[in-house]
């Protein structure tokens, strides 16, 4: 049983999760939402400060909060580099200390940095004040040590203003809180730019939708769509919503979610999908399923939880700052008691706020998270979809890929070879039962028997997948089986000498055989040719490369394993496998402690996908929720692969990069602060440069 790893900060005593998001920042809302209206609609917000932040710049999300903190560095700069000027006079008066005029103005001057300084406090100061202390108690986070740091020097200062004191730190105060303030910008601006992909995934839905009611012809907004909902789409225009089409026909351009380039014929009875381009067909869709379900919404929500995702190395960063902020409070309060005794108060307030100050671990903290997200914002404009953060942490240690072969190294819809029967009316009783089949072979045949005019239309009964052995199904009363030979051994069937030769010549031309069995005798035989795809080579040599061992697994005669050996030059290519040889492999690679993937299609390879520490799916542009797979590619593409371990890799290089700086700078920091070293102002200065140091180092990612 794992260990639990302390909280440090205490939460608010709050009631049960509301199932709804913060309207400005889309956090999920805990406890009782802040309601406003906006634009006549009442939206939930998680604080005044998301609604204050919406109404002052019109923006949501991290781009709304990133200009409100460049609204208010701009602000508290102005005012702070005032304060600056200011107090460098008020440090000059040592050289006129009798001029009684010169000690007036000075007395005059100190009220006008209070009431510059104050401003500066109340606006950028409080929002930091209230994450420290919040339900009336204290909470051990970053905002805490600069809470600590700022308001401790602000008030030493107001106190020395009433009582004629010289311990006048206002420009401290209020220096710290403004650069504080540019490096929540820098860091909530990089943020916001990670998460361009998902602003782009919501502009590709229209904002209006013309719908049919009672007849008419009316614009709606996309959100009143509703279930039954008869939709009319122009050629041009984008699809507002999932439907079936009922009425037209023409091309639609799906490649932001399958990531093919080439026009989808659509006609009636097929699927049109939000977010895709109607080209050149008028249609009408019948709305089949709410909002939430549609593939675009589903694609969205897929994304928002993969962001709230945290990798490994994320949860060690977390478990790390939470026990550093105590000891960092430890050293500042020993740091104090020794100066204090050594050289009094002031000098040991001045150490004390440098060790807080340049302790507060931001670097530490955005260091991974930021590196993580860009990576996953890159890997989906290539039509990847890594399934959370500690699944693309995991990539980068893959040393052994599995491939299927049907679909992965060749191409997923094969040729119908020949096909032979005595009995023409076989091949209908085949079509009714394959039609019920989601495999590849099974959706060519279909194809084939349209193309043919062979007919589909009989009522298939009991159907049955047999997972890497064949289909069954009883057709006019009478028990099809369609498979391999092993299969039909198991059975019990027998092979015809005239069938027999024919699947002889078909593996020695690489080409996969399927027997079709009718009642208690074999009564034909269908063979596929197969292409392996274009990018194939490319994409092993690119793997090979990059050290990664190739292994090629499938349930086809060795005839065609010997031709991919020599086209592609893999040397194990093992075949005649069923799921569970499949299975085995994986685990003996697993047990060679090496990190291993899987690559197939997502359906019939649904156990090796799970058994395997990364599956990744092909070709899931339109079927985003397979469960199976850690990873989803939009295409069939195989280059996709090589792609994301690369991608994978720079990411863990980028994220060690800063964790080894955010150490350094701590080491150094804290070591010059303790010795007296280190002005408050310098340390949240070094902060603010070590933060974007992180920044800047985490989008090279983009460069990969």
């Amino acid at each position: 049983m794992s260990k639990a790893i302390p909280k440090p900060t205490i939460e608010c005593d709050c009631t049960k999760p509301i199932n709804t998001e913060c309207f400005q920042c889309g956090i999920p809302i805990t406890g009782k939402p802040v309601q406003y209206k906006i634009d006549g609609e009442v939206k939930d917000f998680c604080c005044f400060g998301c609604y204050l932040i919406y109404k002052t710049t019109g923006l949501r999300g991290d781009e709304g909060t990133a200009l409100a903190f460049l609204g208010r560095f701009g602000f508290g700069y102005f005012l702070a580099m005032l304060v600056f000027m200011l107090s460098t006079y008020i440090y000059g008066f040592h050289m006129t200390p009798d001029d009684p005029q010169a000690q007036m103005f000075v007395n005059f001057i100190k009220w006008v940095i209070v009431i510059l300084a104050t401003p500066v406090m109340l606006i950028l100061g409080i929002p930091i004040l209230r994450n420290a202390f919040s339900g009336g108690k204290i909470n051990l986070n970053t905002d805490t040590l600069i809470a600590i740091g700022a308001f401790s020097a602000y008030f030493l200062s107001l106190y020395s203003v009433f009582t004629g004191g010289h311990s006048f730190y206002f420009e401290t105060a209020t220096m710290i809180l403004v650069l504080v303030t540019f490096g929540r910008y820098l860091e909530t601006s990089s943020r916001a730019k990670a998460s361009n992909f998902m602003k782009e995934l919501l502009k590709l839905s229209p904002e209006k939708a013309t719908v049919i009611r009672d007849g008419k012809e009316v614009e709606i907004s996309k959100d009143d769509i509703k279930v039954g909902d008869i939709v009319k789409i122009k050629p041009g225009d984008k699809i507002p919503a999932d439907g079936i089409v009922i009425e037209g026909q023409g091309h639609v351009d799906e490649s932001i979610l399958t990531g093919e380039t080439k026009p989808v014929l659509k006609k009636v009875g097929d699927e049109l999908f939000t977010g895709t381009t109607n080209i050149d067909g008028s249609f009408k869709i019948k709305v089949h399923k709410p909002a939430e379900d549609w593939t675009l919404n589903r694609f969205i929500s897929l994304m928002k939880e993969i962001r709230n995702t945290k990798a490994p190395i994320n949860r060690i960063t977390d478990t790390i700052a939470a026990w550093f902020l105590p000891v960092v409070i430890t050293i500042a309060l020993g740091a104090f008691a020794y100066w204090y005794f050594h050289e009094g108060f002031e000098k040991a307030l001045i150490v004390s706020m440098s060790v807080l100050l340049i302790s507060c671990p931001c670097a530490f903290s955005i260091g991974a998270p930021l590196a993580l997200w860009i990576g996953l914002g890159e890997a989906m404009r290539e039509g990847i979809i890594i399934k959370g953060a500690d699944v693309l942490e995991k990539l980068s240690s893959v040393r052994h890929i599995f491939f299927d072969k049907t679909g992965t190294i060749t191409e997923r819809n094969m040729v119908v070879s020949q096909v032979f029967s005595e009995d023409d009316s076989v091949f209908e009783k085949v079509c009714a039962v394959e039609k019920n089949s989601e495999h590849p072979l099974a959706k060519s045949f279909v194809s084939y028997a349209v193309q043919k005019g062979i007919k589909c239309d009989k009522d298939t009964e009991f159907f049955k997948v047999h997972f890497g052995k064949g289909v069954e199904g009883i057709v006019d009363g009478e028990k099809v089986y369609i498979g391999s030979k092993n299969f039909m051994k198991e059975l019990g069937y027998s092979i015809p000498k005239n069938i027999e030769d024919i699947e002889r010549e078909a593996e020695e031309n690489g080409e996969i055989p399927v027997f079709i069995a009718v009642g208690d005798k074999i009564e034909g035989i269908i063979t596929f040719a197969q292409k392996i795809k274009e990018e194939a080579p490319k994409a092993i040599n690119a793997l090979k490369k990059l050290k990664v061992n190739i292994s090629i697994l499938t349930g086809d005669t060795p005839y065609f394993a010997k031709v991919l050996k020599e086209k592609l030059g893999i040397e194990d290519v093992r075949a005649g496998l069923l799921p569970e040889d499949k299975l085995k492999a994986i685990r003996e690679g697993k047990n060679k402690s090496k990190t291993v993937s899987m690559v197939g299609d997502g359906i019939n390879d649904a156990p090796a996908l799970v058994e395997a520490d990364i599956g990744i799916a092909m070709g899931c542009g339109t079927d985003l929720t397979r469960e199976s797979a850690n990873v989803s590619l939009l295409s069939d593409d195989l280059r996709k692969i090589p792609l994301m371990i690369i991608l994978a890799r720079k990411v863990k290089k980028v994220i060690y990069t800063n964790m080894f700086w955010a150490f350094i700078y701590n080491i150094i920091g804290i070591g010059l602060a303790v010795m007296g070293k280190l002005n408050p102002i310098f340390a949240a200065l070094a902060m603010v440069l070590s933060s974007a140091f992180v920044i800047a180092n985490s989008i090279r990612v983009k460069n990969w």
